[in-house]
Formats: structure tokens, C-alpha cells, sequence
């Protein structure tokens, strides 16, 4: 999930202090109990206790927004919060659920800027709900023209970034004029020094930044422009067009657009190097770049494939040294970037297997083996991390159905790793069901039909009761066999026969 901006904005002003009261009882007090318990979720960061402050905050900016319907900033926050409170669903949460509460975020997002039209904070964030909401649709058929609709998000998302952009980038020129300005008027008459004080003090109250009417008053925190703000719309405007570019059934349209999204990323070089080499800020900003760089080459090689049925190595390679430098050079632990390394190389040695006259060779079995390390370590540092279990068993499925002497001698032993990973993402959480319990009987159904270790299908077949009792069902498989390749066609012919060749019998496990 994409991250939003991180500016709250809206903190009541009161001439005078006041005391603390029991409840809150007006707008300014609403607004100012929902920026305390955001900053209270933003301490907590994850778990259940930031869950609970970021729903009290939604409540608080609620109420504030029922008294004063024409604040942008409450509005913006409400945004915020609900967008942020979209993370902390469970895995197993349907799309379409995570989409109601999505698209409440835009909503209030879109409220803020019919208020405020270039509020750039509100265009933001909404460009990233746009985004995410896209990638949501992509994931559900409940959807009635889902693919529109996603295709239409993306597209609104990055006219928003680049009006973000050319906002910031004049907010940034001007600052730095003004700044230039100040110095040569210092250096012209040391008087100006007692004027720069006044002008301060002037600046404090200046009425572009407070937002006022007979009743409410409020102070928006206008909060700098940086190289690094630059940067950060670069690189989600940049992962937009690498999303939409995979997306459009131009193969040169598509091109043109991956190319115009590492041109983005050119831009956000540029600033970086105009950044001290020495700031935390910038080594973050240089792993975001090679991870946008690194999904751009490796999204553009698998549209090439699917377009030419040939393998663009020079893509795969690209991808693969911008993760490299990453873990390499500059974080040793970084999951994400392990974990996008293992992804590139298991889709690179997949399209090996499968490019027209192509049989698997060694190499493949070399980029699955270093897929598999890079997943392995990543799941040292993060062991209850569901993706990377699940990508491990899919990955030790892979490699024993590779048609090699090398995979045929440990066979049995891929498939009981593959049988591990998934009963650990099991144990991990049991409630997901639409990954790890199928991954657990294919794998342990696999260790009979193809290693012939005896009883393992009558395991699998208490593996799929298990699921049916949990909540699978016969629509669920069907979901789940479309969308992962890797299932055997016997396998699922096997679970269909077994369980769903009747109504009775699918009902039977479901009570």
C-alpha cells in the first residue's frame, strides 16, 4: 500500500489558553482530540492500539467536520485517517470491503479540494488512494467493469502528481528566490536585520495560512518544500505509469509510457544529487529510486514477453542490479528490496521455461536458486511475513516441476520444503484461506503422484476438509486456480472430483 502524505494540518488557534475540558464540545476541540489520537496511531505505528487511535481519530475529525462543514484541513485529515486505516485490514479482507472504506478516503479527499483546489497535500493523497484503489480492482471480479474503472483511477492519479508537481516544483523556485533575495539585501544594509524580525513576527499572522470564519479558526502548518517532497511525488507519479503501462494493450503505447516513468525517476536523480550524500533522508530516497527503477525494468520485460514471446534479458539484468546495489551498498536488511529480487528472478527464470523452443536449462535452476536464497534470508529478519512463506512454497513447487536431472534428485525434498512454507503461512494465520491451505495440499498431494511418498493424498484430502471447514469453497477454488499457474491440472481435477463434484457434497464441509 502506498504511503500518504504525512502532514497533518488544521491545529485550532486560540488566542488564549484553555483549560482542558472533559469531552469536546466544538469544532476546535474536535479537530485538536483527532490530531492527538493520529499522532498517538502514528506512534503505535502498527498492531491493534494504532488501529483503535486512528479510529478515534476518524470519529473526532467527523464530528469536527458536522460543526464546520467548510474546513478543507478537517476534511483532508478525516482523508487521511481512513486512507491509513485501509492498511490495517487483515489479509484476508475482500476487495470490496477494503474498496467501501477506500473510496470513503477519496471522497473526503475530493471534499477538500473543492474547498481548497490546490491544496497540494489533498491532491496528493488523493492521487495515492487512486492508485491503491486501482490496484484493489485488479484483484476482484465483484466489480462490474472493473478493469475501466482501474485504468480510469490510474489515469487521474498521474494527471494529479504531475499538477502536484509543477506546484511544488514553483513553491521550491520561490522559495529559494526569496531566500536569495534575503541574503543579498543582508549583505547590501545591515539595518534590514531589525526589518527580517518585524517581517517574522508579520509572517507568523499572515492570513494565506489561516483558514477563518465569524465562528471557527484554524492554522494550517505550511510546512516547507524540499528536494525531498520533489522527489517523493517524482517516485509515485513514476509507480503510477509503471502500473499503467503494464496495463495497456498498445505494446508501443506501453513502451512509451515505461519510458516516460523512468524519465520521472531521471528527474528525482537529479534532485538527490543536489542533497547532502551524508543525510538518512537521502540513502532512503536513493532505495526508493533503484526499487522504482528495478519494478519498472522488470514490469516492461514481462510486457515485452507477453508481447513477443522472447525474453528481454537486458531488462531482467537492469532490475536485478538495482536491487543488488540496494542490499549491497546501501541496506544489507531491506526486506522489500530482497523480496522484489526474489520475485524478479523467479519470473525471469519462469519465462525462460516458457519462451518458444526454449527447454529449461541450468540457468533456470541457477535463478530459482537465487530467488530462493534472497526470499530465505528476507524471512530471517521477518519470519511471520505470509508473502514470503507463501512465495517460498510456490517457489520450491517450481523448482521440483522443472524437467532437470537436478530437480529430479531432490524432488522429494523441494516438495516437503514447499509443504513447510505453506503450513507455517497456515499457523501464521488461519483465516486467510485463499493462499496457504490449497499451497499445503498441492504440495503434499505432489509428494505421492510425483515422489511417491505414500498417504500423502489422503493427508491432503484432511487438508482441503480442514480449509471447507474454515470457509473454503468450490467458487473459491475455482478463484484460486485461475489466478495461480502453478497448480497442477491433475491436482485440481483430483479436489474437484474429490469434493466438488456434487452440491451435496460441497455443503456437507461447509456446516
Amino acid at each position: 500500500m502506498s504511503r500518504p502524505q504525512n502532514r497533518r494540518v488544521g491545529k485550532p488557534k486560540n488566542e488564549k489558553p484553555k483549560k482542558k475540558v472533559k469531552e469536546p464540545e466544538t469544532f476546535d476541540d474536535f479537530l485538536a482530540e483527532g490530531i492527538t489520537f493520529e499522532e498517538q496511531g502514528e506512534r503505535y505505528k502498527e498492531g491493534d492500539r494504532a488501529q483503535r487511535n486512528y479510529e478515534r481519530a476518524a470519529d473526532m475529525y467527523s464530528k469536527a467536520h458536522s460543526l464546520n462543514e467548510q474546513d478543507a484541513d478537517c476534511l483532508y485529515n478525516w482523508g487521511r485517517v481512513l486512507y491509513i486505516l485501509v492498511g490495517f485490514y487483515p489479509a484476508h479482507t475482500e476487495p470490496e470491503e477494503k474498496l467501501k472504506k477506500l473510496d470513503q478516503a477519496i471522497e473526503k479527499f475530493r471534499g477538500a479540494l473543492t474547498l481548497a483546489a490546490n491544496k497540494t497535500d489533498a491532491q496528493f493523497n488523493l492521487a495515492q488512494a487512486l492508485h491503491l484503489r486501482s490496484e484493489i480492482l485488479q484483484d476482484t471480479t465483484e466489480v462490474d467493469n472493473s478493469y475501466m474503472q482501474s485504468a480510469m483511477a490510474l489515469q487521474e492519479a498521474i494527471t494529479l502528481f504531475e499538477a502536484v508537481y509543477d506546484l511544488q516544483e514553483k513553491e521550491f523556485n520561490d522559495q529559494n528566490t526569496n531566500e536569495s533575495e534575503h541574503q543579498q539585501e543582508q549583505n547590501h544594509d545591515h539595518d534590514h536585520h531589525d526589518h527580517e524580525h518585524k517581517h517574522e513576527k508579520e509572517e507568523k499572522d499572515d492570513p494565506a495560512t489561516i483558514s477563518s470564519s465569524s465562528e471557527y479558526t484554524t492554522v494550517t502548518e505550511v510546512e516547507p518544500t524540499t528536494a525531498y517532497s520533489l522527489i517523493d511525488t517524482l517516485l509515485s507519479m513514476a509507480d503510477t505509469m509503471t502500473t499503467m503501462a503494464s496495463m495497456l494493450a498498445s505494446y508501443q503505447s506501453s513502451v512509451d509510457l515505461f519510458s516516460k516513468s523512468r524519465s520521472k525517476l531521471g528527474i528525482a536523480e537529479k534532485w538527490l544529487a543536489g542533497t547532502s550524500e551524508d543525510s538518512k533522508e537521502h540513502t532512503q530516497a536513493r532505495i526508493q529510486i533503484n526499487l522504482k527503477e528495478a519494478q519498472n525494468f522488470s514490469a516492461q520485460a514481462e510486457r515485452s514477453f507477453l508481447a513477443s514471446k522472447t525474453i528481454d534479458h537486458e531488462l531482467f539484468q537492469q532490475a536485478i542490479g538495482r536491487l543488488d546495489a540496494i542490499i549491497e551498498q546501501l541496506d544489507s536488511r531491506h526486506v522489500e528490496a530482497m523480496c522484489d529480487r526474489g520475485d524478479v528472478l523467479g519470473t525471469y527464470a519462469e519465462l525462460l521455461t516458457k519462451q518458444e523452443g526454449n527447454k529449461p536449462t541450468t540457468d533456470v535452476w541457477h535463478y530459482y536458486a537465487q530467488a530462493d536464497k534472497s526470499l530465505k534470508v528476507a524471512l530471517q529478519i521477518e519470519n511471520k511475513n505470509l508473502n514470503i512463506l507463501n512465495k517460498l512454497g510456490d517457489l520450491s513447487i517450481a523448482r521440483a516441476r522443472l524437467d532437470l536431472p537436478v530437480a529430479k534428485r531432490n524432488r522429494a525434498q523441494l516438495l516437503k520444503n514447499a509443504e513447510f512454507y505453506f503450513k507455517q503461512a497456515v499457523d501464521t494465520d488461519r483465516q486467510v484461506l485463499t493462499s496457504g491451505y490449497v499451497g499445503w495440499a498441492y504440495s503434499t498431494w505432489a509428494l505421492e503422484v510425483w515422489a511417491q511418498v505414500p498417504d500423502k493424498k489422503k493427508a491432503a484430502e484432511k487438508i482441503i476438509k480442514l480449509w471447507l471447514t474454515r470457509g473454503g469453497s468450490a467458487e473459491m477454488f475455482g478463484d484460486i486456480t485461475e489466478d495461480v499457474e502453478i497448480l497442477d491440472s491433475e491436482f485440481i481435477e483430483w479436489v474437484n472430483e474429490t469434493f466438488f463434484e456434487s452440491e451435496e457434497s460441497s455443503s456437507s464441509y461447509e456446516e
